[in-house]
């Protein structure tokens, strides 16, 4: 696995939620996000909506991989198709999942 896709300290999943604690949809899985997932939602939160060459390249990120990871963010809920040219934004869940996240390697 590429350094960039490696979860980050403290990204793994945890146990799932109990019933009742407070933690939101105890159906939702905690997502385990890359690097890559980091600054592609990040980027995203940050600008609204883009296309996946745009994010790419104010990412510094190869196209290719962005497009993979877009697609797989999609599949999780946390991106969303925008148009049917592929601009994409981040959702609220993929806002919870970045908050979530960061909190646990930014302590």
């Amino acid at each position: 696995m590429p350094a960039s896709d490696a979860p980050t300290a403290g990204s793994e999943k945890g146990p799932p939620p109990e019933e009742g604690d407070g933690d939101g949809d105890p159906d939702r899985p905690r997502v385990s996000l890359t690097r890559t997932d980091e600054r592609v939602l990040a980027y995203l939160d940050d600008v609204g909506t883009d296309y996946p060459a745009f994010v790419a390249s104010n990412t510094g990120l190869y196209v290719d991989h962005v497009e993979s990871r877009l697609e797989a963010l999609a599949a999780a809920g946390l991106v969303e198709r925008v148009t049917d040219e592929e601009v994409f934004r981040v959702t609220d869940a993929g806002r919870d999942a970045l908050r979530e996240d960061c909190a646990a390697w930014s302590d």
